[in-house]
This record gives structure tokens, C-alpha cells and sequence, in this order.
């Protein structure tokens, strides 16, 4: 066990920063090399934080005193530079999602595996007080049977105003069921496992080259209860999501990731107070936690694989 952990970092975007600030507050880890495709972004985030920057990402790949990679690119390239930090067996902190197919996420997964490298991803919903409230209901069974899971996410423009980049509006890469779905459908997965027999209705624009503006699809869990997923785009109101599990007793939403609802039969839905909550620092203690050898709570390869597959299926049953 170390007392620091050195990382690199590839890939140094909007999302990338996100990270480095974490990373650089984090009294266990140490950023020694950080690289980016994009030069004059690169040279800008190194002298905005004190960091190295190198040419190339095999500069910290061949790094031997480099502990973790954090990746950071486009989706279309974490297969090819993945399996490159895979081989250099570094342990393994991937950007969802996992990769640009189902087909290359199990590579990585199995890959990853393998080698018995440590691997995470950055799904920082999980490590929220609301999520963690609403595990604890579940637990306590505030819901009864469950009857219905419902995500619905409402967006007034795609992209969203702070998140404009390359891809980001790509039927090939992005899209909010790649970009924002994504973290949900892992968390319905987490409480009550696999989706399946999904059915999607998709509207896309005009031009061929741009995501979805619209998705109404339905899945079910293998406990039988049906899975209602509805997103929609160029709506004349604020950004909503939400996830809803409707029980026989009661009914959680989660909301605008942070917020928590609840309600038992014949009360009104309230929203529970607020907490202060840090759920990316949380996640990069538990890469701390894992680099000791201790138990940690990671979503790992395997599960970024199998949201893969239902992010996928979604999109791919509605063409």
C-alpha cells in the first residue's frame, strides 16, 4: 500500500478538468502526467493546475511510476487506447461509456479482467446521499412490490449549453441515451438487475449525422415489472430527469440527479431536504479503497459492459 497514488490522466475536456480538480484536492492521489489531443487545451490545463504535460499518452503509459489512468476521450476511442492501458496493466479509471459498442465493452471487460488489473468507472450518481436514501428505502421495503420503473428525461436544447464538443451530437457517439440515460439505466440495474425485452420508438433530425431528439421505449426486469423510458428534446421547459419507482405502498423518485422524492399511498409526493454531497470525491475514495486492496464500492467494467448492451439495444431496436 502506498500513501499516494500517482496518476495520469488522458484526455483533459470539460469532464477531464472535472477530474483533475478532484484528483488534485485528494490527499491520496498525485496527477504526475496529463495529455489531451487538443494542444492548446492541454497547455492551458497545465498551467492552470501546476501539471505536466506530455506529447503523447504512450508517454504515460510506458510511465512505471504512474499507478492509474484515468481516461477522458471521445467514446469512439476508449476500445483502441483502452486495451493499450490494459496491456501496460495500470489500474483502469474509464469515462462512460465503457466504450463505442457492446462488442468492444465486452472486450475490455474480459480484457481487464484477465489481466486482474483494477478497473472503475465514472459513474458518480451511485455515490449520491440521494441514491444511497433510496437503496435504504428499497431495503426496508418502503415501496411494497414494485409495480413500475419510469425514466424520463426532458432536455429544451441538445446539446446541453455548458457541454458543446465534437461528438457530443453524433448518432455515431453521443446522444442524451449515450450521455444521460446511461447513468440511469445502471442504476436500475444496480437495484433490480437486468433489462430486457426492449422495444424503442426513435425521432431523429434531418441530417443523418445527429442524435436522437426523441426515444419512447419499454424493457422489463426479470421480476416482470415493466420498464417506461421517455426522452425528449427541444421542449419548452427546464432540464428534467427523473427516475421513478412506483410500489404497491409507495413511490421514489430521484431527481435532477442530487434530489430525492418519496411518497406513501395517499400522501403527496415531498421532496426530502437536500444533504451536502461530494459523490465524485467519494467515488475517487474508493479507487483509493480498491489500490490498497481493500473492499471498495467501484462500477466496474462488467457492469458498464451490461449497460452498454441496454443502452445499445435502445438504440438499435428503434431504427
Amino acid at each position: 500500500m502506498k500513501n499516494v497514488y500517482n496518476v495520469g490522466i488522458i484526455g483533459v475536456g470539460i469532464v477531464g478538468e472535472r477530474l483533475v480538480k478532484v484528483f488534485n484536492q485528494h490527499s491520496r492521489f498525485r496527477i504526475i502526467q496529463i495529455t489531451d489531443k487538443n494542444q492548446e487545451r492541454l497547455q492551458e490545463i497545465s498551467k492552470s493546475y501546476g501539471l505536466t504535460a506530455v506529447e503523447h499518452y504512450h508517454e504515460i503509459l510506458s510511465n512505471p511510476l504512474v499507478d492509474l489512468v484515468y481516461l477522458a476521450v471521445p467514446p469512439k476511442l476508449h476500445h483502441a487506447i483502452g486495451l493499450e492501458i490494459i496491456e501496460a496493466e495500470k489500474a483502469f479509471f474509464c469515462e462512460k461509456p465503457l466504450a463505442n459498442s457492446t462488442k468492444e465493452a465486452r472486450e475490455l471487460y474480459t480484457k481487464a479482467y484477465g489481466k486482474g488489473i483494477i478497473n472503475a468507472l465514472h459513474f458518480p450518481l451511485v455515490y449520491t446521499r440521494a441514491v444511497k436514501k433510496a437503496e435504504n428505502l428499497i431495503k426496508e421495503n418502503y415501496l411494497g412490490k414494485l409495480k413500475r420503473v419510469e425514466l424520463t428525461g426532458y432536455f429544451p436544447e441538445w446539446p446541453r449549453h455548458w457541454q458543446h464538443n465534437p461528438w457530443i451530437d453524433t448518432r455515431e457517439q453521443g446522444g442524451f441515451t449515450r450521455e444521460v440515460f446511461t447513468h440511469y439505466i445502471q442504476l436500475i440495474e444496480m437495484f433490480y438487475g437486468k433489462i430486457f425485452d426492449i422495444n424503442s420508438k426513435i425521432a431523429y433530425p434531418r441530417d443523418q449525422e445527429l442524435s436522437e431528439r426523441e426515444l419512447i421505449a419499454t424493457g422489463c426486469l426479470t421480476n416482470g415489472v415493466n420498464v417506461l423510458i421517455n426522452g425528449l428534446c427541444d421542449v419548452g421547459r427546464e432540464d428534467f430527469l427523473s427516475l421513478t419507482l412506483f410500489g404497491e405502498k409507495g413511490v421514489i423518485a430521484l431527481r435532477n440527479w442530487r434530489n430525492i422524492w418519496i411518497a406513501q399511498k395517499d400522501e403527496i409526493l415531498k421532496q426530502l431536504p437536500p444533504e451536502d454531497d461530494h459523490p465524485t470525491e467519494k467515488l475517487v475514495d474508493e479507487l483509493a479503497n480498491a489500490l490498497d486492496g481493500n473492499p471498495a464500492k467501484l462500477v466496474t467494467f462488467k457492469e458498464g459492459y451490461e449497460t452498454h448492451a441496454v443502452i445499445e439495444e435502445l438504440l438499435n431496436t428503434g431504427e
